[in-house]
């Protein structure tokens, strides 16, 4: 009877119902697990889901800052106004590039590319970028001009083949990314050590700044506190992915900052316990990529319109 077909048929669909939710539900419990594990793979998935992304949640901040889940390694993406620079860009085929970065912002030129100093945990994708990307000013240390780094002669030659022309920076240079001022604070001189070459640059919109260390050790923060050039921030991206060489009581109380950011991949050595105790006795809130995933600090210029993203839901 087909009576009985009618009262069996939403029965049917009801416990299919069902199990299409468990499913879903079970899904998505086994990528939050996965996540912790293998980020940059099961990351991607979350969309699928319904979760908002970190990178839709910044779309309607003027000024957002994206601290890369690649590791112990430098790669952070600043978007001011619709205007995109690049500080670092991690190791070469690293999980979360600078090129995967671009991509999720929807990103489809750099305005400004900066390598801080050519360590291979800070040259990464740069070709890679360059070529997809290209840049409208390509800035580094005045140290890269007699540099005989392999990884920094194929960033020239990728540079020189998209007509980008190198600046090198120098204290005291200012640069405008939309309605950011960005300010050269070092290097101060030239180091026997690349570290301490490192570019280092205070980023201010409105009321906010953030400063970007590199990989200075105390030695090239001696040198710029001598300097006496303002150096405070509401943001830290702390120094050599939290060396215990870097960091020191006098730079961070200068810096006196409400967040400080470490790029790291734990291990025995990153970070430092040393450091982690002196950016504690700073005060400071402290966020890790390797804990956090991807970390975005999102502002309209005020203090108060200031929030903090991290990736992981």
């Amino acid at each position: 009877m087909s009576l009985k077909g009618d009262k069996g048929q939403p029965s049917q669909r009801f416990t299919k119902k069902k199990i299409r939710t468990a499913a879903a539900t079970a899904a998505l419990a086994v990528v939050a697990v996965l996540s912790i594990v293998c980020r940059g793979q099961i990351r991607a998935l979350f969309p699928v889901f319904g979760i908002e992304s970190l990178y839709m949640q910044s779309e309607s901040s003027p000024l957002a800052v994206f601290f890369s889940d690649c590791g112990s390694a430098g790669c952070t993406l600043v978007r001011a106004d619709g205007e995109y620079m690049l500080i670092d860009s991690g190791r070469e085929k690293a999980q979360n590039s600078a090129s995967d970065l671009l991509h999720r912002l929807g990103a489809d030129r750099l305005d400004l590319a900066v390598l801080t100093h050519p360590d291979s945990d800070h040259t990464g994708s740069f070709p890679e970028v360059i070529g997809e990307f290209g840049a409208q000013r390509f800035l580094t240390a005045p140290y890269c001009e007699s540099c005989d780094s392999p990884q920094y002669a194929e960033i020239e030659s990728a540079l020189q083949s998209a007509g980008v022309p190198i600046e090198y920076a120098e204290p005291g240079d200012e640069y405008r990314l939309g309605g950011a001022r960005l300010e050269v604070i070092a290097p101060i001189g030239t180091y026997k050590k690349s570290n301490d070459n490192s570019v280092v640059l205070r980023l201010t919109y409105g009321e906010f700044s953030a400063l970007f260390t590199g990989d200075i050790s105390k030695k090239a923060e001696r040198d710029i506190l001598k300097s006496g050039r303002d150096i405070s921030a509401d943001v830290l991206l702390v120094a050599h992915h939290g060396s215990g060489g870097s960091s020191s009581e006098e730079f961070l109380r200068a810096v006196s900052p409400r967040y400080a950011v470490i790029e790291v991949e734990e291990s025995a050595y990153l970070p430092n316990g040393g450091a982690i105790e002196r950016l504690e006795a700073a005060g400071c809130t402290i966020l890790r990529t390797d804990r956090s995933g991807t970390i975005a600090v999102l502002t309209d210029g005020t203090q108060e319109g200031l929030t903090v993203k991290e990736e992981l839901p």
